[in-house]
């Protein structure tokens, strides 16, 4: 039950920060170029942070790398109270990256250790950033954005305080190389569909929150909105990603993601982006826990391997924002969304070439 905490926590204290940060940003005055920018350096260190703790935490163990990621984390959370223009808001989410890539892929591989059902594991995040979301909607509405981040911090705080009390678990080192060319190659399948999949989705995200404000929603019903995402992916990982084989999962939750891609541009309100988001939290459970099983269960390395998923996830963090700055010096946020769909199509089409053997 404690790592389950944790990873509440910890995901409580990313997301929300994430959300709120690009509000922050535009009531500095920043464009919509420097966001984009922001938030592609803040996943290029997190990329970099996760492949490297990742891999370092098969070599060298699980519980020193999670104490110093969120004692690092719990600092960099609360700097972000003292931004004040661009280049100050950019540093800090520079460093906020590289510590929040430190502990995921050793949380991940201990829990794998412990023998504990890898989609109930993983859904206690979605759950910690509903959670967060709700209480970070109460905290904009009544007192500042600034004070969302300095609950990031706490949250972070009370992750590596239950980090103490973690029960040993019987650890043998393992030796991987720093480029491991055998591990990207074995599971290329996974890596590549989810790297073009979540670009895509990225794409949306950068500019997601002023997308709904420009559909008549306030800071309230922002995390309302994103809290019916998180909910349903809590629901679909604890009880359903479980049942079925990895395979299955990654692509029903990628063709999913094309159809809610797309469905995002029919909304003519905030009130109607809310069923599609439960479509949203189907797929993405489908998605995330199929990637991470699949990975988990076929390699050895189990840290290294998720610190690779993590960082692939923080690739498409990178693509995304840059994609997306691009298509909007030419069109608005709806075409972001058709891209969007498009690439998660190819996502699916992509797997499948790899994986047509075992089709279903």
């Amino acid at each position: 039950m404690k790592p389950n905490l944790i990873r509440l926590l910890t995901f409580a204290a990313a997301q929300i920060s994430f959300v709120y940060i690009i509000i922050f940003a535009r009531g500095l005055g920043i464009s919509d170029v420097e966001i984009g920018i922001i938030v592609a350096f803040y996943s290029l260190t997190l990329f970099f942070s996760s492949y490297i703790f990742g891999r370092a935490s098969d070599r060298y163990g699980r519980k020193i790398f999670m104490l110093i990621g969120l004692l690092a984390a719990t600092i960099a959370f609360f700097l972000q109270t003292f931004a004040h223009d661009y280049t100050s808001l950019l540093l800090i989410r520079i460093l906020v990256g590289f510590c929040v890539g430190i502990y995921p892929s050793a949380l991940v591989a201990y829990v794998h250790e412990m023998k504990k059902n890898m989609g109930k594991f993983a859904s206690f995040g979605s759950l910690g950033w509903f959670f967060g979301l709700m209480v970070a909607g109460i905290t904009a509405t009544y007192f500042t954005i600034k004070g969302i981040f300095i609950l990031s911090s706490l949250f972070s705080l009370l992750a590596f305080l239950v980090t103490f009390t973690l029960e040993p678990v019987k650890y043998k080192p393992i030796k991987v190389p720093f480029f491991p060319l055998k591990i990207l190659k074995k599971n290329k399948s996974v890596y590549l569909s989810v790297l073009i999949r979540h670009s895509g989705a990225y794409i949306i995200w950068t500019f997601w929150p002023l997308y709904l404000m420009s559909l008549g929603a306030d800071l309230f019903w922002v995390a309302i909105i994103e809290a019916v995402n998180s909910f349903t992916q809590f629901l679909f990982m604890f009880a359903i990603t479980d049942r079925f084989k990895s395979i299955l999962l990654l692509k029903i939750g990628l063709l999913f993601s094309a159809l809610t891609f797309f469905s995002f541009t029919l909304a003519l309100n905030f009130w109607q982006i809310l069923p599609i988001q439960v479509l949203l939290g189907i797929s993405w459970s489908f998605v995330y826990v199929g990637a991470l099983r699949h990975l988990t269960e076929r390699n050895v390395e189990k840290a290294t391997v998720s610190g690779i998923l993590d960082s692939v996830l923080s690739l498409s963090s990178i693509v995304g924002p840059i994609l997306a700055t691009i298509i909007l010096s030419f069109g608005n946020y709806r075409m972001t969304m058709y891209v969007a769909s498009l690439l998660a199509f190819i996502s699916f089409f992509v797997f499948n070439i790899f994986k047509s053997k075992n089709f279903l």
